[in-house]
């Protein structure tokens, strides 16, 4: 849950990875999903109250604490929340062969990659990694 979120719901309406969503309560307020959150930062000026504050354990994606923002990694991609893996819900990696995996359970034909930063904080705090696949 967003912290003195008032449930205007302009995050919601800014968010392009579909992120931001209205939680299962009575008022209306939003819940961010860290594990879809691409760290874009556009719904941290909108907020008319500044109730979206930036978690600073959670990797950036592409950026600090991402196995991608490495060289050894140069030339894949992350599904970024489009990509799930249909066994643990983490992130599907694309390695420059164009072959695409899971970075938390190593589901591929050759079951290589680092894990993502992102998923493995989110068990770690209980946080629900749902499978779309």
């Amino acid at each position: 849950m967003i912290a003195n979120c008032i449930g205007c719901g302009v995050c919601e309406a800014v968010c392009p990875s579909g992120a931001i969503s209205q939680a299962e309560t009575f008022a209306v307020l939003y819940r961010i999903d860290p594990v879809l959150c691409n760290d874009c930062m556009e719904c941290v000026p909108v907020c008319p109250v500044d109730a979206i504050v930036v978690d600073r354990e959670w990797a950036v994606c592409f950026g600090h604490g991402c196995p991608l923002a490495s060289a050894r990694y140069s030339g894949w991609e992350c599904g970024q929340g489009d990509g799930r893996c249909s066994v643990c819900g983490s992130m599907l990696w694309r390695a420059p062969d164009g072959e695409w995996m899971c970075s938390s359970c190593r589901l591929g034909p050759s079951g290589r990659g680092a894990r993502c930063p992102k998923a493995e904080l989110a068990r770690r705090r209980g946080v629900e990694i749902g499978a779309t696949g």
